[in-house]
């Protein structure tokens, strides 16, 4: 593993009977049992009344998340440098945009098209938060809450934090034969090199080429459901063990034969 220690300083979580990281903390811990719950709307906190309005849903859940880590982390968002990772950005915009180019006259709109990039989150996070710090966009398919992680481990450094938020929502019914992402999801992790009071877990890691490396299951099958149904939801083994705070190892292997692997510790 790695020999610098990262520390998880807080984390947001907002998904199907996981409305944010105190609730999902208990459950994930084994204080209740877990219920596939309808998801509560996200917050656009930080937003104008007409940024808030042009925000799509996908933006809404990083900001959501997003706020929960950094509100746990008792940081100031400005300073903060930022991943998003998604594997498939806003399938709803999408739809909508390839409709409009479908049907003459072709009427395509401003506003839906500058949320069709792949990092507007990014963008309406800068907006909401004022931050000028980095920020990187990024999708890897599946395995894109491993690439985000690993980009986020590699921008920790002294004096440097970073803010990890991964998502992914349930396309419409277009994409949905080729994109099985059944229910929505996003998670979020704030992570710097410096040990903070409150830390949450710390972390040491490797990525490689090495002997083979299997995903870990949720023992709860309607976790194990979400966490194959979702890619951001892939995080859901270090989310348990967030929960429960008890150490461990967790892989995540990738398609290409890699696999990040990471060690999670909760010493005094």
């Amino acid at each position: 593993m790695a020999p610098v220690n990262i520390y998880v300083a807080g984390w947001g979580v907002l998904g199907p009977g996981l409305p944010d990281a105190q609730a999902a903390r208990a459950l994930l811990a084994g204080e209740r049992a877990y219920r596939h719950d309808r998801v509560r709307m996200p917050l656009a906190e930080g937003l104008s009344a007409n940024e808030a309005r042009r925000c799509p849903m996908s933006a809404r859940y990083a900001l959501d998340v997003g706020r929960q880590a950094l509100r746990a982390a008792g940081w100031d968002p400005a300073g903060v440098a930022t991943v998003f990772s998604s594997a498939s950005g806003d399938l709803e915009i999408a739809d909508k945009n390839c409709r409009a180019l479908a049907q003459p006259p072709i009427a395509l709109s401003p506003t839906l098209f500058h949320n069709s990039v792949h990092n507007a989150a990014g963008g309406y996070w800068g907006i909401a938060t004022g931050s000028r710090a980095p920020t990187t966009s990024l999708s890897a398919y599946d395995d894109s809450f491993a690439a985000g992680l690993l980009e986020a481990l590699t921008t920790v450094g002294p004096g440097r934090a970073c803010l990890l938020i991964a998502y992914d929502l349930s396309p419409p019914a277009a994409f949905a034969a080729v994109r099985g992402i059944t229910a929505p999801f996003a998670v979020a992790l704030a992570l710097t090199a410096e040990r903070p009071p409150g830390w949450c877990a710390m972390l040491s890691w490797e990525w490689g080429y090495c002997e083979p490396a299997a995903d870990i299951p949720m023992s709860d099958a309607a976790l194990e459901a979400l966490r194959v149904a979702n890619p951001a939801a892939r995080s859901l083994p270090l989310l348990r063990t967030l929960g429960l705070q008890q150490d461990g190892i967790l892989s995540w292997p990738d398609a290409g034969g890699g696999a990040l692997r990471l060690a999670v510790s909760f010493g005094p």
